[in-house]
C-alpha cells in the first residue's frame, strides 16, 4: 500500500509474543485452547525464539506474514544430511493477496541453497507447494491393527510380556535409554539431548516405553488420534509382541501403525496380522542436493532389498542447479559417483520429474525405465513425524 514501509527478512527483530499471536490467529487457534506452544514445543514453547528461524514480512514494523524454516539433521547409512523443514506458513487475513507468502518461501529456499541444505520437508497442499519445488514422496505404510487380529493370531489368553508405561519429562534414565535406541540402525534422526523429550512429544504425542524387568525392550510414539508414528525395538523378533502389548496398554479396539520401508522386518511381521494397510507418501519433500540424498537412500535401500547389478548416468536439472552423477550396483553394493560429463546421460530429468522418479511410491514414468533401474526405485526417502515442523 502507498506510503507503507514493507520489509521481508529473517524475523530476529520481531517480538516473540507478537509472532506467536500471528501464527496462532492465522491457524484458527486463538480462543480455542490450541496453541503452537503446546502443539510443537520443540520449536515454540516459551524460552525458544522461533521468530529467529522464520522469514517474516512486516508492514510499518508490524508482523503480518511468516514462514518458518527450522534446521535439523538425519544420518542415513553414515551420511549426514542437513535438513530444513518449512512450517507455520501464515499470512494475516488483512494482508493476503499481496504475495507475501511467495516472498517468504522464495527467500527461505534461496537461503537453503546458499547454506548447503540437502533436503527440505513440509506438510501442505500438493499443488500449492509444487510451485516452490516440493513434491509428495516417501514410501509410507499405514497398518490398521485391531483386537480381533490379535485374538485370532495369538489367542484370547495370550497375556503380556512387556510392561508399557508413558514416559514423563522427568524420567531421565528412561529417556537416555530411548535416545540411545533411537540412535541405532542405518537411519538415525540426530536429536539433541536437551530437546529430546519435546521432539518425541511433537504434535501432542505421548511417548511410551516397554520394559522387560529393568531392560528397555522398545519405545513408541503415539499421537492423540491413536496413530503410532514411530516405533522401535531392540530385537526385531520382539516387534509383534511389543506392538500387541502396546495395543493392550492403549485400551483401544484398534490402532494405526505408520512404518517406513526401511523397517522391513516390522513391515514383514505386521503384514500377515493387520486388518489392512494403506501405502502412500509420507509428506512433501524437495531435494536440493540430489547426489548426496540419492547416495544416502540408495545405500539404505540395499539394507533391506537385494539390488541387481547395473549402472546408469543421470542428469537432473534440479532446483539448486544441474547435477550429473552415476548410480551403480556391483555385487549388490550401491555406489553413487561422478559421471563422465562428455557422455550422454542415460536419463535426463527436470526437478519435478526427478522427485517423482526417484522417490515417489507411484510414478507412471518409471514403467518406461530399464528393468534394473525400476527394481532400484523408489528410493526410501523418509522423515519421522517427530522431526517434522
Amino acid at each position: 500500500m502507498q506510503g507503507m514501509k514493507v520489509s521481508c527478512s529473517v524475523g530476529t527483530a520481531v517480538p516473540y509474543e507478537e509472532f506467536m499471536a500471528l501464527i496462532n490467529d492465522v491457524f484458527g487457534f486463538t480462543g480455542t485452547g490450541r496453541d503452537f506452544r503446546t502443539l510443537l514445543p520443540k520449536l515454540y514453547r516459551p524460552g525458544r525464539s522461533p521468530q529467529c528461524e522464520n522469514y517474516v514480512v512486516t508492514e510499518d514494523g508490524r508482523c503480518v506474514a511468516a514462514v518458518g524454516a527450522f534446521s535439523h539433521k538425519i544420518s542415513v547409512c553414515g551420511i549426514t544430511l542437513p535438513c530444513r523443514g518449512i512450517g507455520n506458513v501464515a499470512v494475516a487475513s488483512e494482508a493476503r493477496g499481496r504475495g507475501y507468502m511467495k516472498d517468504c518461501m522464495h527467500l527461505a529456499l534461496s537461503d537453503m541453497v546458499k547454506d548447503g541444505i540437502a533436503l527440505s520437508t513440509l506438510g501442505g497442499r500438493r499443488q500449492r507447494y509444487r510451485y516452490f519445488s516440493y513434491e509428495k514422496a516417501g514410501l509410507c505404510y499405514t497398518f490398521v491393527l485391531n483386537s480381533d487380529n490379535l485374538r485370532h493370531t495369538y489367542g484370547a489368553e495370550r497375556g503380556t510380556r512387556f510392561a508399557l508405561s508413558r514416559v514423563e519429562p522427568g524420567d531421565a534414565s528412561c529417556l537416555d535409554r530411548i535416545m540411545a535406541l533411537s540412535a541405532t540402525g542405518p537411519y538415525v534422526p540426530l536429536r539433541p539431548a536437551t530437546d529430546f523429550y519435546d521432539i518425541m512429544t511433537n504434535w501432542q504425542a505421548t511417548l511410551w516405553a516397554g520394559c522387560e524387568g529393568d531392560t528397555l525392550a522398545g519405545y513408541a510414539i503415539v499421537e492423540p488420534d491413536g496413530l503410532v508414528s514411530e516405533i522401535k525395538v531392540h530385537r526385531p523378533e520382539d516387534f509383534m509382541t511389543f506392538l500387541a502389548d502396546l495395543h493392550d496398554a492403549l485400551t483401544a479396539d484398534s490402532m494405526r501403525v505408520r512404518l517406513p520401508a526401511h523397517q522391513a522386518a516390522y513391515v514383514d511381521a505386521l503384514s500377515p496380522v493387520a486388518e489392512g494397510v494403506q501405502v502412500g507418501c509420507s509428506m512433501s519433500y524437495t531435494v536440493l542436493n540430489f547426489r548426496l540424498v540419492t547416495e544416502a537412500f540408495f545405500r539404505l535401500k540395499a539394507t533391506f532389498d537385494p539390488l541387481p547389478d547395473g549402472s546408469f548416468d543421470l542428469l537432473i536439472h534440479g532446483f539448486a542447479g544441474d547435477e550429473r552423477f552415476r548410480m551403480t550396483v556391483k555385487d549388490g553394493v550401491p555406489v553413487t559417483e561422478d559421471s563422465d560429463p562428455t557422455k550422454v546421460p542415460d536419463l535426463e530429468l527436470s526437478h519435478e520429474e526427478a522427485m517423482s522418479v526417484l522417490f515417489a511410491p507411484v510414478c507412471p514414468a518409471r514403467r518406461q525405465l530399464p528393468p534394473t533401474l525400476r527394481l532400484w526405485l523408489p528410493l526410501p526417502i523418509w522423515m519421522y513425524r517427530a522431526d517434522e515442523v
